[in-house]
Formats: structure tokens, C-alpha cells, sequence
């Protein structure tokens, strides 16, 4: 039974981690098809991602058009990043590269498990995966993934990895998108200097580019819909899995498939912990495509602030552990209860309290509500003691998939998903939000949440200025 017990345990923990280590990796490529200033060092930080991503032996970038030859636009391998020099490519390879893209569609060779795979080509040892690379609608190359072990895949790996052939698709095209128009912009810069008769004839260029751009735009539009189809079916297919792994574990922790001993408890508490953190990410994430792509209507009722609170802070995993920092809730008479969406409000708090928590290492959190003096809406300050906020970091920090740390080395985790649903929540509630530096360290954020009636929302500095006046809040 301890066997069987830990054989469960691993399984959980493998399909998490997998899950996981896919969700970072989707969030890496969603950056690069944004800074790649050409298309080798696009197919290059490609394969790397895909190198120190998920641990593949080698990859490789072919691209070709046509009937034309193909080529190797990009490669990196473990070998090169931990020093070494590259490893010759074997021919066999390109003969790869060209059957997936003629079958357009994800395919295998060696390994084992789940969906169908062809037999390794002579000459390579271990497996590999494959899958097209297309650039508005057109095949125009394929991504080979090496691995010197067989690799036996399970359906989690399998739906994830056609998740994100997927998305590369979709970064791999936003790049070409962005790299033409900038060629169009350094031609039409280039040809402003010119003669009148150049000018003249560059008219009739422009009306032509005109039209290009329309297109440029109308695929961005289609881009950005394919993101948030993608966002959301990623979400749901999060969903099963995670089902799976939170309820064979429950049975396991509440000791319906034999004995558990308090260390294997604290194994499966940290299974659940982490499995409803990933719930919540995927809940935050199925939101943000509806308030992008579906109109959502507050329901207006009266909320108390306090239950609101007591809510958000029980979610908090530190909240009452000997490390985390004292939360202090100060909420004057007048502002105990608001006229708003309780569920809009809710999630509000639960990332701006969570951020505080997650960055504050000890000292104290304090919220502190007030009625603004004169209108029909409340103030809510959370101030903390914290690291703080980089002042060039407080004007990027609302950005979707922003991190006040976005470097790989970071200390905290987290998908930079946070404060652009806060600022997504607040523009439902026409409420406003506004991050300052702490005095004595840390980050202070404001909170205008006005009650839900037709008028308009005051603007947070009129609402915030009088209570500094009265001395309800400090300068």
C-alpha cells in the first residue's frame, strides 16, 4: 500500500509539474514574438525556449517555401547551453522536417505511450517530435524536437505540447506580422528625402501599402481573437487533468484506499495547496477572456466589506503561519457596507491583499476603508512593508503577463495575471486604482470603488484629497 501510495503521489506531482512547466513556457513565447528584431533570432530563441523549456536534447528551426530547399533558420542543444560546441546535423533530419510539413499536423518517431508514432529513421537513436510552422495560413516550415532517451507520453504531455505548437504558430506569425511593417516603415522613411517625381510615384505606393496595412491590422484582430480561443480552451483543458490529479488525491488523503501516516498528510496537503493555486490561475484566466470577449453586467447588491475581507484573508496560504506578516483590517462605520458586485469586489481584494502578502516577508499589512467625504463611494488602502516597487516598473505593472521581476532568477512565482484583472474588475465597477510607494518602504494601493448607479465615478484624486485634508489618511 506505501508503494501504491507513492506511485500516486509521483503521478500527481509528474502531471503538475508538467502542466505547470508548459504554462511558463506559453508565457515565455508569448513575450518573444514581441522582441525579436529578425526572424533567425526569432527561430534561435525558439529553439532555446524550447531547449531550457522542456528539456529536449536538441531543436531545430527548418523553414523552406514551395518546392524550394530546406533550411535550418535556428538551433540550439544542451550541449551549447552548458558551453559546449554544436553537434553536426544528421541529413535524415530535413527528410523529417519536410514530412511534417506536408502532414501539417504534429507528429512522432520512437518512444512510447499514447497516439500514434512512426518508426525512428536509421542513424538516431532516442525520439522525435514534430510540428508544422504556420506563418498566416501557409506552412512554412516544421520545429524538430530531439531526445536521446525514449520519452513515453502520457495524454497530459501530448495535449500540451499540440498546445504549444499552437501558440508558436500564433507568435511565429504576430513576429512576421511586426518585422514586415517595419521594412514598410524603413522604406517609407528612407524614400521621404527623395525628389518631388520620387514623392509622386511614392503616393502611389502608399495607396497600395494602404491596403497591405488593412490586411496587417485585420490579421492582428484575428491574432488577438486566436489568443484569447487559445487562452480559454488551454484553461478548460487545465481543468480535467487537475480534476483528476485534486480528487484521486482526495481519496488518498482521506484514507479511502488505505492508511496514511502524518508525513504522507503533509505530502498530499502540499498537493492540494498547489493544485488549487493552479485552479485559481486558470479561474483568473477563463475571466480575463470573458471580460475581453463577453459583456459582463455587475449585479449590484449590498456587500459587507467585513465578510469580504474575512473571505480574501482565509484564502491567504501564509495568513497565520509563524513567518507571515500581521494583517491589520480597520474599516470606519460609514463604509462597512458598499453598494457593488460582491464577486467583481471579492477578486479585487484578492489580489491586491495576495500581492501584498506574497511580497511583504514580515511586518504588517494594513486595509483601511473610508467613505470619500460627500460621494457615494468608499476608499480602500491596502499599505504593506514590503519590497516595494521599482519606479520604472509602476507604469508597465498593469500590463497582461507583467511582473514587477520578469527576470528568470525571480523570487516570487506567478503568470503577471494579477493586477490586469484588478484593472479588468475595477473597469466593470467604474472604480479606479492608483499605486504609490510606501513612505517608510513597501507599496500602498488605493481603491476607489464607487457605488453602482448611473453617475459617473468621482475621480480618485478628488475622493483621495479630502481625507488627507481631514487627516483620515497620511500625506
Amino acid at each position: 500500500m506505501s508503494q501504491l501510495f507513492r506511485e500516486a503521489v509521483g503521478d500527481a506531482q509528474e502531471q503538475y509539474d508538467t502542466l505547470l512547466m508548459h504554462l511558463a513556457l506559453i508565457r515565455d513565447l508569448t513575450h518573444l514574438g514581441q522582441s525579436a528584431s529578425s526572424f533567425e533570432e526569432l527561430a534561435t530563441r525558439l529553439a532555446e525556449s524550447l531547449v531550457t523549456g522542456l528539456g529536449h536534447e536538441r531543436v531545430l528551426v527548418v523553414t523552406g517555401r514551395g518546392d524550394g530547399p530546406l533550411a535550418v533558420a535556428g538551433s540550439y542543444s544542451q550541449s551549447e547551453r552548458f558551453g559546449g560546441a554544436a553537434e553536426p546535423m544528421a541529413d535524415v533530419l530535413l527528410t523529417l522536417a519536410h514530412d511534417v510539413m506536408c502532414e501539417r499536423m504534429l507528429v512522432r518517431w520512437g518512444g512510447e505511450g499514447v497516439g500514434q508514432r512512426r518508426a525512428l529513421p536509421g542513424g538516431l537513436e532516442g525520439s522525435v517530435i514534430g510540428f508544422p510552422l504556420d506563418v498566416a495560413g501557409e506552412c512554412a516550415g516544421a520545429v524538430l524536437c530531439l531526445q536521446l532517451v525514449p520519452i513515453c507520453w502520457d495524454l497530459v504531455s501530448q495535449r500540451a505540447l499540440e498546445l504549444v505548437g499552437e501558440i508558436i504558430a500564433q507568435v511565429v506569425t504576430i513576429a512576421h506580422m511586426r518585422l514586415s511593417m517595419s521594412v514598410i516603415q524603413a522604406g517609407l522613411e528612407a524614400e521621404l528625402g527623395d525628389t518631388r517625381s520620387r514623392v509622386e510615384r511614392h503616393e502611389e505606393t502608399l495607396r497600395a501599402q494602404s491596403g497591405r496595412i488593412g490586411d496587417l491590422a485585420g490579421s492582428l484582430i484575428r491574432s488577438n481573437r486566436a489568443k484569447n480561443t487559445f487562452l480559454a480552451l488551454m484553461s478548460h483543458e487545465l481543468r480535467t487533468p487537475l480534476s483528476v490529479i485534486l480528487g484521486f488525491g482526495s481519496l488518498l488523503r482521506e484514507g479511502l484506499v488505505g492508511p496514511v501516516n502524518p508525513q504522507q498528510e503533509q505530502y498530499l496537503d502540499r498537493i492540494f495547496a498547489n493544485g488549487r493555486h493552479l485552479h485559481q490561475l486558470i479561474e483568473d484566466m477563463l475571466f480575463f477572456v470573458d471580460a475581453e470577449t463577453v459583456r459582463i453586467t455587475p449585479a449590484r447588491a449590498t456587500v459587507d466589506l467585513a465578510d469580504v475581507l474575512r473571505e480574501v484573508a482565509e484564502s491567504m496560504p501564509r495568513l497565520g503561519t509563524p513567518d507571515a506578516p500581521a494583517l491589520v483590517v480597520t474599516i470606519a462605520p460609514d463604509a462597512g457596507r458598499l453598494q457593488t458586485d460582491a464577486g467583481l469586489l471579492k477578486r479585487v481584494l484578492f489580489h491586491v491583499v495576495g500581492n501584498a502578502f506574497k511580497f511583504t516577508e514580515r511586518g504588517e499589512i494594513h486595509v483601511e476603508a473610508r467613505r470619500a467625504p460627500g460621494r457615494a463611494s468608499s476608499l480602500i488602502r491596502v499599505s504593506d512593508t514590503g519590497i516595494g516597487i521599482a519606479p520604472a516598473q509602476l507604469g508597465r505593472i498593469f500590463e497582461l503577463f507583467r511582473q514587477g521581476d520578469d527576470s528568470h532568477t525571480r523570487r516570487h512565482d506567478g503568470i503577471g495575471l494579477g493586477l490586469s484583472l484588478v484593472r479588468a474588475c475595477l473597469s466593470l465597477l467604474r472604480g479606479e486604482c492608483r499605486i504609490t510607494p510606501g513612505t517608510t518602504g513597501g507599496t500602498v494601493v488605493e481603491l476607489l470603488i464607487p457605488d453602482l448607479v448611473e453617475s459617473p465615478a468621482p475621480a480618485l484624486e478628488d475622493a483621495v484629497e479630502p481625507l488627507r485634508r481631514a487627516g483620515a489618511l497620511p500625506a
